[in-house]
């Protein structure tokens, strides 16, 4: 026998003595040929992949935070500086609708009260944050201003012809309106609106331009005096529609600079003083009702040993807080769950504060393991730059709800890629579109995402958070994310 002979008795011994069938090389280009099925792919592809994305030469200056476990085990799929406390931008908005789920629970509602206590009207606020939201309503089946035109149908019903004062009873939450942190040139915008005991139509008013007959015409909606508005736009053809609307330094009183070619708006505004803007509001429809009102519309309890008789009640559950927090991103509605919190934790069960909610969520996310160094709270919705999370505290929150008998009930409230929400235009392809639910996140230079992204293989809770970030970090995000589903359609061995 010649040396080749020999060598290839020896290989087929050393085979058999491991117990492996001897190696074919026809079987071998068989199976390369093969592509009724994908080859298996191991984590360290998904992880190689993943880190290829992120580290892009473009995003070289950009801090990542991420993390990727899968549901089911509670292993990480992958990693990249999970520990890292980064701003949130949003993403806070998962804290605080966690934390309010678990301290308030599924069957919670915000409920204002209102009622007669002798011939003054008091309306006892819940802190509700979706009093008069129009996507509320209209989700519901409902009508805008449906509350204000109960109250006023009520008092004719039971042949009330005139109260004395409109007392509205905020004391649920604190008198701070704004928070310390939030940028003050952007306090007029909707996502920063103030924050009170008794909130209404997203403690916003929209405004409207229109050309009428070479003049420009202004509208609000609700129509109210509340707001005064100076009328500083322009008519010229040339120039496209638009304006802006600054505060003048005056209460109630708001200055609209631009242009109307022909109709620009309706741009919500944030205005101020949410309770007295309310109050105006529902004074006047009680005067459009036929009732007078013979005293002023005041912030105050009702008076001390006053016999509270009730006339109207709305209540707002949790899961519509949830919804708009959570899918639609509005601020608002985690700020008064973050209030909400507060008060909740005080022996009164009033003077819900920024202070208040910051220990509730703390504490939530010591409960959980999340270490100190991981964390700093401000607020609820993410708008303040002194907000601090890793990656892993938001998987922690997301993998502890995901445990628990509310999972389904939290998972509805989250944007739907391709499908609602804040990414409604993200993952819109075919292969991707419906698999991920998310919170998103955005702030300057700051950007998040973190949920839940459904696979072929099972479901997985990722959390990728990026500072010093452009739209280049957006994208990435949403990459990284696509991989996943695509690794997760591979017949893999994970681990």
């Amino acid at each position: 026998m010649n040396k080749a002979g020999s060598a290839l008795l020896l290989l087929l011994a050393i085979f058999f003595s491991l117990g492996l069938p001897p190696y074919s090389a026809a079987k071998d280009a068989s199976a390369a040929n093969d592509t009724s099925t994908p080859s298996p792919l191991s984590v360290y592809d998904l992880q190689r992949r993943i880190d290829t994305i992120l580290s892009r030469s473009s995003l070289r200056k950009v801090l990542f935070s991420a993390q990727i476990m899968d549901a089911e085990t509670g292993k990480a799929v992958y990693e990249k500086n999970p520990h890292l406390a980064l701003m949130p931008a949003s993403n806070m908005k998962i804290v605080t609708s966690a934390s309010a789920l678990e301290y308030l629970g599924r069957d919670f509602s915000f409920v204002t009260r209102v009622g007669l206590c002798g011939d003054a009207l008091v309306v006892k606020g819940s802190g509700d944050p979706l009093l008069g939201d129009k996507e509320t309503d209209t989700r519901n089946g409902g009508h805008f201003q449906p509350f204000i035109g109960e109250i006023a149908l009520r008092l004719r019903e039971l042949g009330v012809a005139s109260v004395s004062d409109i007392l509205i009873d905020t004391s649920i939450f604190d008198n701070q309106r704004v928070h310390p942190s939030w940028p003050l040139n952007q306090l007029d915008q909707k996502y920063a609106c103030e924050v009170s005991g008794l909130n209404y139509n997203g403690n916003c008013i929209d405004i409207a331009a229109a050309n009428r007959n070479g003049k420009a015409v202004l509208a609000l909606d609700p129509p109210t005096d509340y707001v005064k508005l100076i009328n500083a736009l322009t008519v010229w053809r040339s120039r496209r529609s638009w304006f802006s609307v600054h505060r003048t330094g005056v209460p109630g009183e708001l200055l609209v600079q631009g242009n109307c070619r022909t109709a620009a708006g309706p741009y919500a505004v944030a205005v101020e003083n949410p309770t007295l803007f309310f109050g105006r509001l529902l004074r006047n429809a009680l005067i459009e009702a036929g009732i007078g009102v013979g005293g002023e519309v005041r912030e105050s309890p009702a008076p001390e040993g006053c016999e509270f008789r009730p006339l109207a009640e709305h209540a707002t559950s949790i899961g519509d807080c949830l919804q708009r927090t959570n899918k639609d991103s509005l601020g608002l509605a985690a700020e008064a769950m973050f209030k909400r919190l507060g008060a909740q934790s005080d022996p009164d069960g009033k003077q819900g504060s920024w202070e208040g909610g910051q220990k509730v969520l703390s504490g939530y996310l010591r409960g959980l393991g999340v270490e100190e160094r991981e964390f700093v709270i401000a607020d609820g919705s993410g708008l303040s730059r002194d907000n601090r999370l890793s990656a892993n505290a938001l998987t922690c929150v997301l993998m502890h709800l995901a445990a628990g008998a509310d999972w389904e009930f939290y998972e509805n409230s989250l944007a739907v890629g391709g499908l609602d929400g804040t990414i409604e235009n993200h993952f819109w392809e075919k292969q991707y579109r419906g698999r991920v639910l998310a919170k998103s996140g955005y702030i300057q230079a700051v950007r998040a995402l973190s949920g839940v992204v459904r696979t072929d293989s099972g479901d997985y809770i990722f959390s990728i958070l990026a500072n010093k970030a452009g739209s280049g970090a957006h994208t990435a995000i949403d990459s990284a994310v696509k991989a996943v589903i695509d690794w997760g359609a591979r017949p893999a061995v994970r681990y």
